[in-house]
């Protein structure tokens, strides 16, 4: 069983299924064991434990030996991401407490199943943050050019899925929609879209859609690059994400004001 929560600037995943080889990508990553421990490979060195985080560009493999455990992929140049930063020193990770790990460990087996929305997701991942120690302040947003852009990302809008097509479409030059998106949510406009894309080819394909339709759907060149980006980001293939998994799509970026 796989579930994925797909939010704006990350993707959390729980499953039992990961056992990725080496391989790097630029999203932050925190993996926490929800039940004993996992072996990850780290810049050719093994670690055993319950909770670790890596910086982007880290080369990694990860054993999960069947074990359950969450995956969190952050956009690295997002603010929840730089609450994560403070934990990694300058080996390119960092371990977290087991004592920490195994309290956010506890409360994600007990509360997960709870999690049905955006304001339940909400409450769910703070409190998780809090155990592990992660502060992380959510930036408040009020461009109605940024709110316009996540509106059409949220509803699907995927023909020419760039920031070009989208700066177009709001009347605005590339680097000026893409300093305003940075600016009010704390995240890169270029990694949003690519995260949204990855997102709602997931959900296609956990809804019955084939991968290469799901990819195209998406907003994807072409299957193989929907691969590689799932290869890179999630360390799996499209293949490897099970029919009996689940896909919710939740917010935990932006408060209006």
């Amino acid at each position: 069983m796989m579930n994925v929560y797909g939010a704006d600037h990350h993707l959390l995943v729980l499953t039992d299924t990961i056992d990725a080889d080496i391989h790097k990508h630029s999203f932050l990553q925190a993996t926490i064991s929800l039940q004993d421990t996992f072996e990850m490979e780290v810049e050719g060195t093994l670690h055993t434990g319950s909770g670790i985080v890596l910086d982007s560009n880290v080369s990694h493999r990860l054993d999960g030996q069947g074990q359950p455990l969450l995956l969190l992929l952050m956009d690295s140049t997002s603010t929840l991401a730089a609450g994560f930063k403070k934990q990694i020193g300058d080996r390119g990770y960092g371990v977290f407490p087991d004592e920490k790990a195994a309290a956010a460990a506890e409360y994600v087996r007990s509360f997960s199943h709870t999690v049905a929305d955006s304001t339940g997701y909400s409450r769910f991942l703070t409190q998780f943050l809090e155990l592990l120690g992660v502060r992380y302040v959510q930036p408040a947003m009020a461009d109605p050019r940024v709110l316009d852009l996540i509106g059409r990302l949220k509803e699907g809008e995927s023909d020419g899925y760039s920031v070009r097509y989208f700066a177009g479409k709001l009347g605005l030059s590339g680097s000026r929609l893409s300093h305003l998106f940075k600016e009010h949510t704390g995240i890169p406009l270029s990694g949003y879209i690519l995260l949204n894309k990855l997102q709602r080819a997931i959900y296609l394909i956990l809804n019955g859609m084939p991968i290469t339709e799901a990819a195209l759907n998406a907003g994807f060149d072409s299957p193989s690059h929907f691969a590689a980006a799932s290869k890179r980001m999630l360390g799996m293939t499209p293949r490897d994400i099970r029919k009996d998994s689940v896909f919710l799509k939740v917010s935990y970026t932006h408060e209006t004001v």
